[in-house]
């Protein structure tokens, strides 16, 4: 193997290795969400959990208020996650439903 063939082939494992990686904290992510999140989300909006993300008068408009939120309900509820979940759940939120640049 060249050696360009051989840097080839270690930028595409790294590529791979990142995406599974993020993949993962994605998955990870959304499974904390659903765990801690869903219950309270149902109950304030009448079944339907997620609508409480895309509702026409939502207080969430930017990344930041976002973060905020995010903090908010963890501290509210109790449940004390490591700023890297916190990080991660935000991202997952962002992804899936606000979109926001950061």
């Amino acid at each position: 193997m060249t050696r360009t063939q051989t840097h080839l082939l270690a930028l595409v494992l790294s590529g791979l290795f990142t995406a599974t990686a993020y993949a993962a904290e994605t998955e990870s992510a959304k499974s904390l969400h659903n765990a801690n999140c869903r219950s309270c989300h149902t109950s304030i909006m009448s079944g339907d959990p997620d609508s409480i993300y895309v509702r026409e008068h939502r207080q969430v408009n930017s990344y930041p208020a976002l973060q905020n939120q995010v903090n908010r309900c963890e501290m509210n509820t109790g449940i004390r996650w490591p700023q890297n979940k916190i990080d991660s759940v935000v991202d997952y939120l962002n992804q899936q439903f606000y979109k926001f640049k950061q």
